[in-house]
């Protein structure tokens, strides 16, 4: 549809709501990876969205507005309102957008486990403490929440995620669909994960070098280690 309206213009010399970088590329054609218009949409869309990830981080979600995220990605507020007419939108795209890197980031850390030697299940723990504390965690995770007790279909997006963590845990430590206790292992890492979500919201704010935290981080691990250990039988 945007490529349509591009080819419609207006007597060639503006296309009405769509972006000046868009426009100079259906234009001229561009070369290189520039010859599409819709890369250069592309290249706008992510721009925006990672200058919303710096304004939700800055200021949170009660001071997060579009024009801030302009000024931020250095655009006008109507090349934003063309992808996202709403502020809503916009905070829609940007809920998704952090709850998909939060699951590529997160699960990303289990793949060097390996659940075959001994202390698997405590470096398990450990990793999903450490993450939950991280600076990423503190500063972002507590404002989707906020997002999503606003916003139902937010919400949504957000349960969606943590119902999908632990299997996507289990396949990168390596345990198979057909392992006979695979649902009870999934259980157990679902429990520290929620578990480690409270540290988040409850504590994360001090930092993770804070001795409250890190004692609270040990206190963690040494009571779920051997449950998801047990889950696994051995």
């Amino acid at each position: 549809r945007r490529v349509q309206e591009t080819r419609r213009g207006h007597g060639g010399s503006h296309v009405r709501g769509l972006p000046d970088d868009v426009v100079a590329v259906r234009r001229t054609g561009g070369d290189g990876a520039a010859t599409s218009g819709e890369q250069t949409v592309d290249g706008t869309r992510e721009r925006v969205l990672e200058a919303a990830l710096v304004v939700l981080r800055d200021v949170g979600y009660g001071q997060f507005s579009v024009q801030k995220v302009a000024r931020e990605a250095g655009v006008y507020q109507g090349n934003i309102t063309y992808y996202w007419p709403r502020r809503r939108d916009l905070v829609l795209a940007l809920a998704v957008r952090i709850v998909d890197d939060y699951r590529a980031a997160f699960v990303a850390g289990f793949h060097g486990i390996d659940v075959s030697v001994d202390g698997w299940a405590e470096s398990v723990v450990r990793a999903i403490v450490d993450d939950a504390i991280s600076e990423d965690r503190v500063r972002l995770l507590p404002e989707l929440w906020s997002m999503a007790n606003s916003d139902p279909e937010i919400a949504d997006v957000v349960r969606r995620v943590y119902e999908d963590v632990p299997g996507a845990l289990l396949d990168a430590l390596g345990i198979a669909p057909e392992h006979p206790r695979r649902g009870t292992i999934r259980a157990a890492l679902a429990l520290i994960c929620m578990a480690a979500q409270g540290l988040t919201a409850v504590h994360g704010h001090r930092g993770s070098e804070d001795p409250r935290i890190l004692e609270v981080r040990e206190a963690l691990v040494a009571l779920h280690a051997p449950v998801i250990a047990a889950a696994l039988g051995g």
